[in-house]
């Protein structure tokens, strides 16, 4: 037996971080997964996780859950008065509605039952996740299939603004039976003034408004109203204040000349007014599902007041400096009798795009902005303030200068960033407050997953690009996953666009799931807390929200391995756990990098690790050695000596084994554990600690003791 007089000791490894790099600090894991850095800066086994809903006497889960998880989301609306949690599963999207497994759920969008019914045309296509964007009057939820976009407030859904403009509006106004005749002027058609027969004003309505008026009373020949037209249009606005386009202009309603009141029998001091016409406007349509007005809008006089765009007609007196709502409060009416005068019409009406499809959109600078359309993957649209699904012409952006489709949007204090696949660009209010401009950020990192963004706890942007993960920070665009390439790698580029990511709000880590290798689905998490990353393999995740209340749960969309190595589709609660749900044991693990790779001229044998754990759990761990650069166990050990991970002869209470009464509950201890290990004659080694038991990692050191002659002997 050896002389433990010459052995030494290394000094304590406190392993939190992980590297690939072929030669790392001896600090530095070469892995790390399915461990959590915890509060009290420890490495604690992953825990759970735990279904959001289940059945506690069958553990089924609620039939609404599908094998294809594209989207999950939660908010909080009017002050956290509402509470909304939305998931896309399969062909429908589903709101939460209570806490009954047999029916938690209703149907926003998708199949019949829906409040919106639309073919979702679920697919396992490589594709975006649903998208999801919180807004003053509600959530916008953008599907990937090629169909629209929905507005949802947790009790009203609609699409997001309007696809189409409504038809055009048909004009009713005088028509003349003998135009060579003054009394035959203005006399047929629609001709409602106070001076003809047919169609007579009543004293009690005042006169007619519309016609432009020449002359005076007190002149020698009187006044005249001279010829005139009218054009109108309107749109359709919807319970969320989204505009439609304008509707096509209406055919032109013209006016004849009426000329001196000596013409018509009627003393020189007859007032002017009597000859002004009201019109009427008919064929005005009622606009789709979720319409609650029309706002109407008409032209001046075109002959007379010297312009001939529109303006908005307001509902009454008042309005044109209120701003009701809507000309038209209904979505009955079709006919609207026009009887404004042109001083009364002073704002324009906006002129607004069809909303087009699109597949992503984000909330900054006071606006949605929406992007990677159908027709022009490249272009950015902002929506007007406050109006989240309303778009004006000629607003479009086109940031990158190659044209490259918009992959990723985020809102950040210096303005929105934006990315294509192979760009990156900061766009903000033009300095003059008119417009905006975009500033190339740049020019060869991208990002390829929108649902990748998200911001860290000290401010900076993270994100998944080809290459790895970037972070900007205001200054400069850095590439932070350079050391694990090794890992990130081996991430499916075909799915690359389907990562999700979230920051742990208790952890401050942020985690990224992604496919790796050949899976089609995101089967690896990347663990970054500002300093390094870890690993972990316990879910497979779709997409991934923080919970935007007191509770600030992580909420998973995807597939979970359960006892009998079946996997269960739904949504999880991460980091949480429920005792008696089935889930498979998860296999944590810790490998350290070779260590005294400075010292492999000089051999060395590896006698005895020590592991420093947090006592509580019952089980075991298993350790590993390999040597010489090496990926293959030269030695491997079960932590058999008691069989548990704590101290046996000063036993902590553990859950489920102790009764109330018996117990008070103290801060768990660290402790050491020694196992013995021999590994002789090595250049270098490494260390790997698994376990299919939960354990609280705190460090480990080694005892190793030089060789002193000969050439040791190999273990195969």
């Amino acid at each position: 037996m050896s002389d433990s007089k010459g052995r030494k000791t290394l000094e304590p490894l406190v392993l939190r971080n992980q590297s690939n790099l072929l030669i790392s600090p001896a600090e530095v894991a070469d892995e790390i997964e399915n461990l959590v850095y915890t509060k009290e800066g420890t490495l604690r086994s992953v825990e759970g996780p735990a279904p959001l809903i289940f059945d506690t006497a069958t553990n089924a889960l609620p039939s609404e859950y599908s094998n294809q998880m594209f989207g999950v989301y939660h908010t909080t609306l009017r002050g956290g008065a509402t509470d909304l949690l939305l998931m896309h599963s399969g062909n429908n999207i589903y709101s939460l509605t209570g806490w009954t497994p047999t029916s938690p759920f209703k149907k926003v969008v998708g199949t019949a039952g829906s409040l919106i019914r639309m073919d979702l045309n679920a697919r396992d296509t490589p594709q975006f996740p649903t998208q999801f964007e919180t807004t003053p009057k509600g959530v916008v939820i953008v599907p990937q299939n090629e169909g629209r976009a929905v507005f949802y407030d947790g009790e009203v859904a609609t699409p997001l603004g309007y696809d189409s403009m409504p038809p055009a509006a048909l004009g009713h106004g005088p028509e003349s039976t003998d135009p060579t005749k003054p009394s035959k002027i203005n006399n047929g058609g629609y001709a409602v003034s106070r001076m003809n027969a047919g169609f007579t004003l009543h004293k009690d309505f005042g006169f007619g408004r519309l016609g432009t008026i020449e002359g005076r009373v007190d002149s020698e020949i009187g006044g005249r109203m001279l010829s005139g037209g009218y054009q109108c249009s309107y749109q359709w606005i919807d319970y969320f204040g989204n505009l439609s386009p304008l509707a096509p202009r209406s055919n032109e309603v013209r006016i004849q000349e009426q000329g001196y009141w000596s013409d018509y029998t009627l003393s020189s001091t007859a007032s002017p007014e009597i000859a002004q016409k009201q019109l009427l406007w008919s064929n005005i349509s009622a606009g789709p599902e979720g319409t609650i007005g029309r706002v109407f809008s008409r032209t001046k006089d075109i002959l007379n007041s010297g312009t001939q765009e529109l303006f908005i007609v307001p509902g009454n007196v008042g309005w044109a400096a209120s701003g009701a709502f809507a000309t038209m409060p209904d979505n009955v009416s079709t006919q609207w009798p026009d009887n404004v005068p042109d001083g009364w019409i002073l704002s324009q009406p906006h002129d607004v795009m069809p909303v087009p499809i699109f597949k992503l959109c984000r909330l900054a600078l006071g606006r949605l902005w929406i992007a990677n359309t159908a027709d022009d993957p490249g272009i950015l649209i902002p929506s007007m303030p406050g109006r989240f699904g309303t778009f004006l012409r000629d607003s479009e952006i086109f940031p990158d200068p190659s044209g490259g489709a918009i992959t990723g949007m985020w809102s950040t204090p210096s303005g929105l960033m934006g990315f294509t696949a192979t760009s990156t660009f900061l766009l903000n209010i033009a300095p003059e407050g008119q417009g905006f401009t975009a500033t190339t950020l740049n020019s060869n990192v991208g990002c390829v997953a929108p649902s990748s963004l998200a911001t860290l706890v000290n401010g900076g942007v993270i994100w998944l690009g080809r290459e790895g993960f970037y972070v900007y920070d205001g200054q400069q665009i850095q590439l932070i996953s350079g050391h694990i390439s090794r890992e990130t790698d081996r991430i499916n580029p075909v799915r690359a666009k389907e990562a999700v990511a979230v920051v742990d709000p208790t952890s401050k880590e942020y985690r990224c799931w992604v496919a790796r290798d050949g899976s089609r689905t995101n089967n690896k998490c990347f663990i970054f807390d500002g300093q390094g990353w870890r690993t972990r393999k316990r879910e497979k995740l779709q997409s991934v929200c923080v919970t935007k209340d007191h509770r600030k749960y992580v909420i998973g969309a995807g597939r979970v391995t359960k006892s009998d190595s079946t996997e269960a589709a739904g949504l999880w609660v991460l980091d949480r756990s429920v005792g008696h749900y089935p889930l498979a044991p998860v296999k944590s693990a810790i490998e350290t990098s070779w260590i005294t790779w400075p010292l492999s001229k000089d051999k060395k044998t590896v006698k005895t690790v020590y592991l420093a754990f947090r006592e509580s759990y019952i089980g075991s761990v298993r350790v590993k050695v390999y040597r010489d650069w090496r990926k293959k166990s030269e030695a491997e050990y079960e932590d058999s000596t008691t069989g548990t991970l704590y101290l046996e002869e000063d036993k902590p209470p553990v859950w489920d084994s102790s009764e109330w009464d018996d117990f008070s509950w103290f801060r768990n201890r660290p402790f050491w554990k020694k196992v013995d290990v021999s590994v002789p004659a090595c250049e270098v080694y490494k260390i790997r600690i698994e376990s299919d038991n939960p354990f609280e990692f705190i460090g480990m050191t080694v005892d190793e003791e030089p060789k002193t002659g000969g050439f040791g002997t190999r273990i195969s």
